[in-house]
């Protein structure tokens, strides 16, 4: 069954925010269909649930089912704990009234610790949702590198990471791969969604970090493996993504980025199944050949600073 879903996305201005979205509907629903009528408003008719991809996304600060009014979502609000909350993009006009929209709904008002919400969004035209504030609480704040046992300057924040993992489509249970794991910022980002991770270092320190940081959080997993990325420990994997390393802050071995993705990119066509994704992340000036092994899907630019802008590439296993 087709649900009507609507994701109010964050205000970043990069393209990853409407990716992500796309990317975890089609992760459960290759048939899922989408309109964008404003810049951060996502529709979709998908089987995919809403409220699993809330849990899931960071680039978003709601998701959830569509409704055409107070009478439609009424059933789905009748007998719980309910707040309201609107989001008005066009910045005009009066602020919407509370009672406007839940008069007449047997539901309890809980403004602290709701389970739904009734969410209005005022864009082009009003949305109407009904949303689970509370699976959206990731807890970027406690995984932050700084917080870790192990912290490396080259570590990236949990909010892209799970953007970049979420990018690849992997769902409960598949194996993921990060080849260049680091301080296992994607691995931690991919297990807490559910994925199996398998993580690949070629610096011993690394490895050594990156078990203490996912001991911290108390997760079990396959392993992090002391490898080099052109020779992968694993046969198969459903989904790879990784930041490719750069820079003073990490360990090429003195080659440069380019010639470690030229590398590495024959290992992870052998290792991801036909219609798996790579995602990567590296400077913009890295270009990606795919080659006759992957069709490049979609390209987003990260503007740091005057000096750097980092590129996510998603390629896709023909």
């Amino acid at each position: 069954m087709k649900n009507r879903a609507l994701a109010l996305l964050s205000g970043e201005a990069t393209t990853v925010p409407l990716a992500e979205a796309k990317s975890l509907f089609l992760a459960y629903d290759e048939g899922s269909r989408f309109a964008s009528p404003s810049p951060r408003v996502l529709l979709c008719e998908s089987e995919a649930d809403p409220f699993l991809i809330g849990s899931r996304i960071a680039f978003a600060r709601r998701v959830g089912v569509m409704v055409d009014g107070r009478a439609e979502a009424a059933p789905l609000l009748r007998g719980r704990r309910v707040r309201f909350r609107a989001f008005d993009l066009r910045k005009e006009g009066s602020p919407p009234e509370a009672g406007e929209y839940l008069a007449g709904i047997d539901a309890e008002i809980d403004l602290q610790s709701p389970e739904v919400e009734l969410t209005l969004v005022r864009a082009d035209i009003d949305y109407l949702a009904v949303t689970e504030p509370m699976t959206m609480v990731q807890g970027w704040s406690r995984r932050r590198p700084r917080r870790r046992p192990f912290f490396h300057p080259a570590a990236i924040f949990p909010k892209l990471s799970r953007a970049l993992v979420n990018l690849t489509r992997c769902r409960e249970g598949d194996l993921f791969l990060d080849p260049f794991a680091g301080t296992g910022s994607l691995s931690i980002e991919a297990q807490l969604v559910g994925a199996r991770v398998v993580a690949v270092d070629v610096a011993e320190a690394m490895v050594r970090g990156e078990l203490a940081n996912m001991k911290h959080f108390g997760q079990e997993w396959l392993g992090s493996v002391r490898a080099d990325s052109t020779s992968l420990p694993v046969t198969t994997v459903d989904a790879v993504a990784t930041d490719l390393p750069y820079g003073r802050a990490s360990s090429t071995h003195g080659s440069t980025p380019a010639a470690v993705l030229a590398r590495f990119l024959p290992a992870a066509a052998v290792a991801v199944h036909p219609g798996g994704f790579l995602v990567l992340m590296h400077q913009k000036e890295v270009e990606v050949g795919t080659g006759a092994d992957f069709s490049l899907v979609e390209e987003h630019d990260l503007y740091v600073h005057k000096l750097l802008t980092r590129t996510i590439s998603v390629l896709r296993k023909r």
